[in-house]
């Protein structure tokens, strides 16, 4: 008895011009794989025309691609690719002031999106969408982003390019979140190294390895730490200016020698006060009802002084009455010129003035 041979099939493409996109993938992928069928060896490709004429066993898999128009944002170019399981949307210079409020849907579950909005100089905020879930890759790099709405949502996402924006803070509570980001770019932001944030070191340290050029993450303000690497700068650093301190020891120092000078003039005064009898007697010299500076550029008959609590209403009135009879008053309030020290407008009032006149109460003799 002999044996029957099992029916055959074979099928012929040949000279066949396929379009050689994400269609037929799968197909083209068992060939690759498969070198024993070679159903397809003197088939060629129609479409794409970056493709015609190639035979299809030649092209690299990577190479069937669908461009897609449905869903795809207005202005940008989005295709799927089926060799590395993404869907491509490239709005990169579209001139987007919001992020797309869709996308195109994923043919497979496990596909991925691969978003590049980069270089959108009008996109100032990064808003939450839904497809940010299914998103692998995410590039805003080179856009005006100020705020970031969840950061979440950026660090589920595997590379996620922020540089080149205009953040200039973290809110602290990054440090709590869970960093899955695999790339994450910070750098070429105006970061604000205030006390405030100065656990950004720490923290930046601790991710260290999710971050490009993590050097590069600079200060922009305050000037003191403009361009300094926020990895450099101590917790001291942050908090410390001896710019404000060298102004506040300036200002004690001032201080110090207002009342220095006041003491001076006060002891003086109640010296020559006390003494008035005997100069006038000795001397025939008598500062206080007699002018001895007749014939000398003097521009105030007297200076007086008293302390700023006591202005209003008795040092001001005591003005008024000089005044009203005809004396040139110096008075600080209104005659110290704005700009100049204590001391330089104490010593000036007193070297133009014919007399100095001090307002002796409890508040001065605090100062």
């Amino acid at each position: 008895m002999s044996r029957q041979s099992s029916p055959s099939l074979r099928l012929y493409l040949d000279n066949n011009f396929l379009s050689c996109d994400c269609v037929d993938y799968d197909i083209y992928k068992a060939v690759f794989l498969l070198r024993k069928i070679r159903i397809l060896d003197k088939t060629f490709c129609g479409k794409p025309d970056s493709l015609h004429g190639r035979r299809v066993i030649s092209v690299p898999l990577e190479k069937f691609v669908c461009q897609l128009t449905e869903r795809c944002p207005l202005g940008c170019r989005c295709a799927y690719r089926p060799e590395s399981a993404t869907m491509h949307v490239y709005c990169s210079n579209t001139n987007l002031t919001a992020l797309p409020l869709q996308v195109p849907p994923l043919p497979k579950s496990y596909t991925k999106y691969k978003l590049d909005f980069s270089d959108n100089r009008l996109l100032r905020r990064l808003e939450h969408r839904d497809y940010f879930v299914k998103t692998s890759f995410l590039d805003v790099s080179n856009c005006g982003i100020e705020r970031i709405d969840n950061w979440i949502d950026v660090f589920g996402v595997k590379n996620v390019y922020l540089h080149g924006n205009r953040l200039t803070s973290l809110p602290q509570s990054v440090a709590t979140l869970n960093v899955s980001t695999k790339y994450l770019s910070l750098y070429n932001n105006p970061w604000t190294c205030s006390c405030d944030d100065k656990w950004m070191a720490d923290w930046l340290s601790s991710t260290s390895r999710h971050l490009t050029f993590a050097k590069d993450i600079s200060c922009k303000s305050p000037t003191r730490l403009r361009g300094k690497q926020i990895l450099q700068i101590s917790n001291k650093e942050f908090c410390s200016d001896p710019v404000s301190e060298a102004r506040s020891l300036a200002v004690l120092t001032s201080t110090l020698s207002f009342a220095g000078v006041a003491v001076a003039l006060l002891s003086f005064g109640v010296i020559v006060y006390r003494l008035r009898v005997k100069v006038y007697t000795r001397w025939r010299f008598h500062p206080f009802d007699r002018d001895e500076c007749l014939r000398e550029d003097m521009l105030y008959d007297v200076f007086l002084s008293c302390s700023s609590d006591d202005n209003l209403p008795h040092g001001n009135g005591i003005r008024e009455q000089l005044e009203e009879r005809g004396y040139r008053v110096c008075y600080p309030p209104r005659d110290f010129i704005a700009g100049e020290t204590i001391f330089d407008n104490i010593y000036n009032a007193v070297v133009r003035s014919k007399r100095t006149v001090c307002f002796l109460t409890p508040h001065f003799l605090q100062r």
